[in-house]
């Protein structure tokens, strides 16, 4: 018999909450210092019900740290490099990506978990880098484009990006502030700087 729509929605709720839960864990205590009994109980689930969902720990640390890729690097790749006024979409860019890494506080740590124990996870890192290289990538179009339109000055592209990525991870691992602190927008000026922009 077939799932209903209510009990289609209540599983992906719960796989939700499994997976919310073991960010916060895996991100708190390492992938070994974490267990699945403890990510049930935290969850309020059953210790079987995880793997009705993750088969391994193994599968579930990779979904913990892959998965919310493809929801937060819309927010972050949501910007023109082509634009027209190159300055004034960098500055938007900084604000909205500054914003968003304020709000992953648990996921951040994970993600720098992961980069410290890169040999230990090569498959996950891989998908890390992969989205690290996009943004930076598309960061670099945008930085080209102002240099070209003369708005910002001609430096180097890659460093100057390698230091804008650094700076975001950067402040949300050294920050204990709310995502809705006024603090985070006063960095936005200041993230702006690593551009060079030229104001006439």
């Amino acid at each position: 018999m077939p799932l209903s729509e209510a009990q289609k929605e209540k599983m992906k709720q719960k796989r939700a909450r499994i997976l919310e839960t073991a960010i916060v864990l895996f991100a708190e205590a390492g992938y070994e210092g974490t267990t699945i009994k403890q990510v049930a109980a935290k969850a309020g689930i059953s210790f079987g019900s995880v793997f009705t969902y993750f088969e391994t720990k193994e599968t579930l640390f990779h979904a913990a740290v892959t998965e919310p890729l493809d929801h937060f690097s819309k927010k972050i790749l949501d910007f023109d490099d082509a634009s027209e006024k190159p300055l004034e979409e960098l500055e938007n860019m900084i604000g909205q990506h500054i914003a968003t890494y304020a709000s992953l506080s648990a996921y951040l740590n994970l993600v720098s978990y992961v980069i410290s124990h890169h040999n230990l996870f090569p498959e996950t890192f891989e998908e890390l880098d992969a989205f690290h290289e996009t943004l930076k990538g598309k960061v670099a179009r945008l930085v080209e484009n102002g240099q070209q339109k003369g708005v910002l000055l001609e430096q180097e592209i890659e460093h100057t990006v390698t230091g804008y990525t650094s700076l975001l991870m950067g402040l949300r691992l050294n920050l204990i502030d709310e995502p809705a602190s006024d603090l985070w927008a006063k960095f936005i000026p200041i993230a702006l700087q690593l551009f060079g922009p030229r104001y006439h």
